[in-house]
């Protein structure tokens, strides 16, 4: 008795193959500039709740999913008393760019926005301060100047107050500042797990490398700030997926086989 190796076996083998997304991880050992002196994350004695751990990218085509691991997620609103408006620190946008230039060398405790890498777009929240998610738009940023290399972004100090009560990392990068940068046809969506934020959008149209991916984040307060290269490779197959690829052909074999022999 022959066994006819039926070929929905090859399609599931070219599905595992080709609709892999790659991902990687990116550790947070980013400082950036303070002025303070108080080290990367500026907090009291065991608080904890700024600390970001690190980032994970992936692309499935031209869907970027970006999951930043975070102790601050769940925790938009607190502390407003520090905030301008009052209504607490939120979550910042999500800024990108292809390549890295920061200021100075590891752990970059020199760079801060004005001096650092150009940001050239950025995934804005429609709601920082919702602990569910929300929506999100792509916003192209305008090109920088020796003095200040990211003109439309809003910085830490540009939402806390603190008014001598209270110790943040001004300088760095939040959000970008949307009366000044051109909004894109790209939106997407955000949530809050725990432990996470994630962020994912479609970047078709984007002027962006995915083999030379760089992104930034961090909380209003700027507190601990996770930024660096994350390349996002091209998907690689799967051995499962060759392996069924393999006997999918040669399954098409032995059926083209028994045709001509009819």
């Amino acid at each position: 008795m022959k066994t006819k190796l039926p070929i929905w076996i090859t399609a599931l083998g070219l599905m595992v193959v080709f609709s892999s997304a790659s991902a990687t991880v990116m550790n947070d050992t980013y400082q950036g500039g303070n002025g303070h002196g108080y080290g990367d994350v500026i907090s009291g004695a065991g608080v904890t709740t700024f600390n970001v751990d690190g980032m994970e990218a992936s692309l499935s085509g031209s869907q970027l999913t970006v999951t930043i691991h975070t102790n601050f997620a769940g925790n938009a609103g607190i502390d407003s008393q520090w905030t301008r408006n009052h209504t607490g620190i939120g979550y910042g946008d999500l800024l990108l760019s292809t390549g890295w230039t920061p200021n100075g060398s590891s752990p970059y405790d020199t760079d801060n926005a004005a001096n650092g890498n150009h940001w050239t777009y950025a995934f804005a929240l429609d709601n920082p301060l919702s602990n569910s998610g929300g929506h999100g738009t792509i916003y192209a940023l305008g090109a920088g100047n020796a003095g200040n290399h990211n003109p439309d972004v809003l910085l830490s100090n540009y939402f806390i107050n603190c008014a001598g009560g209270c110790i943040y990392r001004d300088g760095q990068a939040v959000a970008v500042n949307k009366s000044l940068a051109t909004a894109t046809n790209d939106t997407g969506s955000w949530t809050v797990g725990n432990g996470l934020l994630s962020f994912s959008f479609d970047t078709a149209g984007l002027d962006l490398n995915p083999n030379n991916f760089a992104f930034h984040w961090t909380m209003y307060c700027g507190n601990d700030v996770i930024e660096g290269l994350d390349p996002v490779n091209a998907p690689e197959p799967k051995a499962a997926g060759i392996f069924l690829l393999g006997i999918g052909l040669i399954g098409l074999g032995v059926m083209r086989r028994r045709k001509a022999g009819r």
